[in-house]
């Protein structure tokens, strides 16, 4: 059988002996490489020719790449490399290597194989004139192999130390030093098997050699953990040993370890018109995580943080700390008609080195399909690390669309609805509703339907009955079609908690969607929601708490803490937390307009007025902003500018435009015109405004809390608490 030898050099083998002539040439050589590892069983002709010779046209290339196949086959006598269509592969019948056979070892977890066959770094002093990518590729694959090589060591080296056979772990212990020459922790754990040998003055010796490498090297200053255990070595040898204190130190670990189980998906970037890929390359990312989150142990940033971080122009590791994250994924989509062009690439956050890259071109209509391959891809290269072997969940069977139109109408109804305007949400609705009309399994495009529905209702956009109705219909035909999507589940306690005002089955919902997927943080914020709306204020802040530490740059979540504090009339801690958030920033115009509540409920008028006007400004004439600052103008003694901005509000309602009652109650309130207030009260009750749930809670209504009617209303929102209460 014909054998590749790529660890520690590039050799290819018959039976006789090495190849040579034309079948080994460089170019050769590179493109069996290419074919070679078992993670990707087949490659484009289109890619290898972009791979092999990047400055040739497409037809001279095409036909360098054919001349390749030819005298490769011919030389090693039959069909070494054979394909389908446009795609290549290497028959492993024919031609094996020592790639294969590590890849196979590594997914068997037989470390002393992967050390046997890991002869030295891949393809090592290999090089293509010209071929940047190529040159890209093998780099990052170089990376990988030696990752696992040293895994695989390093579980040896510690089965040999916890057996006792020191002289084992020493020489395990060495090489591994030798492949992560400035990793610290692998330093002192050499000294430590080195002293535990009896070899004392190796240990002291080493620690020197690796505080000189990082130095002279790398032009850092070594870490005070290995400065220390010299020190603990030499006076446990009294003294016959002088002490290393002058002539070690080291860095903090550069990570080759590999305990890291968390990853974030950066927003992919556009390289073609930004307007109508946009949605291509936004949709991308955010299917990519989805896809992510069904590897076992693996933590996935959620979309808000990660999109955050756009256009920052931050290092990868500062956004890996920003998002408390030890992976990163970026990409780039370029679109062409109906071609697409998507590369991809993951980074070791904790020490900044590409580990993986790989580019796919296919058609619109392939676009799920080349998100399951690449989240695939990535969960193979992190199941090692997150799961100690290799990832057991498939990725595939994901829903479908045969139809690449509806594929891109879905993508556009998800990049409107985050862009969170009136007009993006009604437009991402509708978008949902074709999507839905078309494909009627789709269980997430009914959660897309539901969501932007829930979120026109509590924006008051469209009237509750209506918004919320539709809501919870969508989110109930997600959950038939797949009961453990965490998302659907989420949204029927927020219409629970908004619409239907059934605490019981709010919290039992919430609870579900937790269990279903502990890291969504919408589900511990909207639970934060149930709670403050109930007075249970500790829990409340604890599960808004939950949310960012899920979601630490969700502008939203961070908000939502402020939320709480406003509705336990914590004013100070609601206006400090609230400013807090808008440091983040400044443009949140959610967290602007409750700080201007919580300055008003503080008695702090004037800056109120002055904080919800800025707030209007950048709100597009909002109605609940509108309120608001009308409440604030009455707080204020400005009851003139409190009645035109309610006179204004009354005007948009007669046209037809829901506005909502209780919004204007409270603006009635503040002039002193109580029946006013409670009529409209009434009328919130009966269109089932969502913030009728808080009327128990909400500090600017208790000067009513005496009013009949007000015991009234109080009285028929519970009602159906204190039903659940007495069925139980």
């Amino acid at each position: 059988m014909n054998h590749l030898k790529l660890f520690a050099g590039a050799v290819l083998e018959t039976e006789t002996g090495p190849v040579s002539g034309r079948a080994a040439q460089r170019h050769r050589i590179a493109l069996l490489a290419l074919l070679s590892t078992t993670r990707r069983l087949y490659r484009s002709r289109d890619q290898l020719v972009a791979f092999l010779w990047p400055e040739t046209d497409a037809e001279r290339g095409r036909k360098l790449l054919s001349d390749s196949i030819y005298r490769i086959n011919q030389a090693l006598g039959g069909d070494a490399i054979t394909g389908t269509g446009e795609d290549l592969r290497l028959n492993r019948d024919q031609v094996g290597s020592d790639v294969a056979d590590f890849e196979a070892a590594v997914d068997a977890r037989d470390w002393r194989r992967v050390a046997e066959i890991y002869a030295g770094p891949f393809l090592d002093g290999f090089f293509l004139p010209g071929a940047t990518e190529f040159d890209q590729w093998m780099e990052v694959e170089r990376a990988q192999y030696l990752r696992a090589a040293a895994k695989a060591i390093e579980a040896l080296a510690v089965d040999a130390r916890e057996a006792g056979r020191m002289t084992e772990a020493v020489e395990l212990w060495q090489r591994l030093a030798a492949l992560v020459p400035d990793d610290s922790r692998v330093a002192m754990e050499l000294m430590r098997a080195l002293e535990s040998a009896g070899n004392r003055a190796a240990a002291l010796r080493h620690g020197r050699e690796h505080a000189k490498l990082l130095r002279e090297t790398l032009g850092v200053e070594p870490d005070r953990s290995v400065r220390d255990l010299a020190d603990q070595i030499a006076r446990r040898g009294n003294g016959a040993v002088g002490s290393a204190t002058a002539s070690v130190t080291a860095v903090p670990v550069s990570v080759t370890a590999f305990a890291g189980n968390s990853i974030a998906v950066l927003p992919f970037s556009i390289l073609s018109g930004a307007g109508e890929s946009a949605y291509v390359a936004d949709g991308m990312s955010e299917e990519l995580m989805y896809l992510l989150t069904r590897t076992p142990g693996l933590r996935v940033a959620s979309r808000t943080s990660a999109f955050a971080c756009r256009d920052l122009n931050l290092d990868v590791r500062e956004v890996a700390r920003r998002l408390q994250v030890d992976w990163i994924v970026e990409g780039s989509v370029r679109r062409s008609g109906s071609r697409l062009r998507i590369v991809a690439q993951l980074t070791d956050a904790r020490n900044g080195y590409q580990v993986w890259s790989e580019s796919f071109d296919r058609t619109s209509s392939d676009i799920f399909a080349v998100q399951e391959e690449m989240a695939a891809e990535i969960a193979s290269r992190l199941s090692t690390a997150v799961v100690g072997g290799p990832s057991t969940t498939s990725l595939t069977g994901a829903h479908r669309m045969a139809d690449s139109n509806l594929c891109d109408l879905f993508l556009q109804a998800r990049f409107h609805y985050y862009r969170r305007t009136e007009e993006s949400l009604r437009t991402s609705a509708a978008m949902f509703e074709h999507v839905v009309e078309r494909d009627p399994d789709y269980a997430r495009a009914w959660v897309g339907l539901a969501d932007s529905y829930a979120v026109l209702a509590f924006y008051d956009c469209l009237p509750p009955r209506v918004a919320f109705a539709r809501a919870d219909c969508a989110a109930r035909q997600a959950i038939r079609i797949d009961a453990k999507l965490a998302a659907p589940h989420a949204t029927l306690g927020y219409v629970d908690t908004y619409y239907h005002w059934n605490w019981s089955s709010a919290e039992q919902r919430m609870r579900r969607a937790i269990e279903l997927d502990p890291n969504y943080s919408a589900a511990h914020q909207w639970y934060g929601n149930l709670l403050a709306a109930r007075g249970r204020f500790a829990e409340a802040e604890r599960a808004m708490r939950r949310a960012v530490e899920l979601d630490p740059l969700s502008l939203i979540a961070h908000t939502g803490i402020g939320w709480v504090f406003l509705l336990a009339n914590q004013n100070e801690r609601a206006i400090q937390q609230l400013e807090s958030t808008l440091k983040l920033d400044p443009n949140f115009q959610m967290a602007r307009y409750w700080l201007g509540v919580a300055l008003d409920q503080q008695g702090r008028p004037a800056e109120a007025v002055a904080t919800l006007q800025r707030a209007l400004e950048r709100a597009n004439n909002c109605a609940i902003v509108n309120a608001a600052l009308a409440r604030a103008h009455a707080a204020a003694g400005d009851a003139r500018a409190a009645r035109a901005m309610l006179d204004e509000l009354l005007e948009r309602e007669r046209a037809g435009r829901y506005i909502s009652s209780y919004a204007i109650a409270k603006v009635h309130h503040a002039l002193g015109e109580v029946p006013a207030a409670l009529t409209r009260l009434e009328r919130a009750y009966t269109d089932r405004a969502h913030s009728m749930s808080l009327l128990s809670m909400d500090p600017q209504l208790r000067s009513l809390a005496d009013e009949p009617r007000f015991q009234d209303l109080m009285d028929r929102v519970s009602q159906r608490e204190r039903e659940v209460v007495a069925a139980h």
